[in-house]
């Protein structure tokens, strides 16, 4: 995979995301121009490591750097709207880490701004830009399931305090429908469309953000959702597309590289579906930004920056953080 080195691009932020998504940048031949931490021995690390020319020592730097033309921002999502409003501000065309943001509100202000600037702005949802997902939603517009009219996702992960302290932290963003419950969200409005009604439950914890999150989504036509997330317990991180013609069962986990097998009414295999790749797939997603920035666009035909928001609006109906 090679021939997308066009833009050059400005890291906000080095964690552990950013360390991943720079590795799947080398297998594509993407370039990183620049990176900015709050901390310069940790830019440093970063830069040498992924052999970045430009450090900066704050991220308002980075964002004005010339030499940056998209900026991929990996913070803490309670700090999304500010970072994401600064390389807004500068020009920078944005990648914006999932969740976009914490609530709605900053999520309009956000999509505003970059209207108004004239940049094209996405959330890095990348499991939207997978082959597997390609794949998917291929077969169901070729109606080998018939019409989808049932979702099933489930994204539940053993992560106790100790392993993900942030998780757990309220200020940091925590708990799991934002950070977890993202991913079966996105799988299912992208298959069925927005809800006509939505509902859900949560289990607190004494930090102040939910363990795990369950949501009904229901439509006027009499399809369906079902979506959990949970960073208590751990599930089978798997999701299904039923159709009036058969379904979709795609294996664990769901929302990366992954296998699927499709089955008719008569619950008998009509065929499968195995795709091997380089890295994790990260990669897929910065190609596709790279290619709507060639075209002129301001948002994605994958994943526009008004479907987003309204994502976010539907999360917050489930779960007020």
């Amino acid at each position: 995979m090679g021939g997308y080195v066009s833009l050059r691009w400005g890291y906000l932020g080095a964690g552990g995301i950013a360390d991943i998504i720079a590795t799947d940048f080398g297998h594509a031949g993407l370039k990183i121009q620049a990176v900015a931490t709050r901390d310069m021995a940790r830019t440093n690390a970063f830069a040498d490591k992924f052999n970045i020319p430009n450090r900066h020592p704050d991220y308002a730097s980075l964002v004005a750097d010339p030499e940056v033309d998209v900026i991929y921002i990996s913070t803490v999502q309670t700090l999304h709207r500010d970072h994401a409003l600064l390389a807004i501000e500068a020009g920078k065309h944005v990648l914006l880490e999932k969740p976009f943001t914490m609530n709605a509100a900053d999520a309009h202000e956000i999509y505003a701004a970059a209207k108004r600037k004239n940049v094209f702005v996405m959330e890095a949802m990348w499991t939207r830009f997978l082959p597997t997902m390609t794949a998917v939603f291929a077969a169901i517009n070729a109606g080998e399931i018939g019409t989808p009219h049932f979702v099933y996702a489930d994204h539940s992960q053993y992560l106790p305090i100790e392993r993900a302290p942030r998780l757990w932290n309220r200020e940091q963003g925590g708990g799991a429908h934002y950070d977890l419950g993202i991913y079966p969200m996105h799988m299912a409005i992208r298959t069925l469309g927005f809800p006509d009604s939505v509902s859900g439950k949560s289990i607190m914890t004494d930090t102040g953000v939910d363990s795990a999150t369950a949501a009904v989504l229901q439509y006027n036509n009499g399809s369906l959702a079902l979506i959990n997330s949970c960073m208590t317990m751990a599930g089978t991180l798997t999701a299904a597309i039923h159709g009036d013609k058969g379904r979709i069962e795609i294996d664990g986990w769901f929302f990366e590289q992954t296998t699927f097998s499709i089955f008719d009414n008569k619950h008998q295999l009509v065929r499968t579906y195995e795709e091997k790749i380089a890295g994790r797939g990260m990669q897929y997603q910065a190609i596709h930004v790279e290619e709507c920035i060639a075209k002129g666009l301001t948002e994605s035909p994958i994943l526009s920056l008004a479907e987003t928001v309204k994502i976010m609006e539907v999360m917050e109906q489930v779960h007020v953080f």
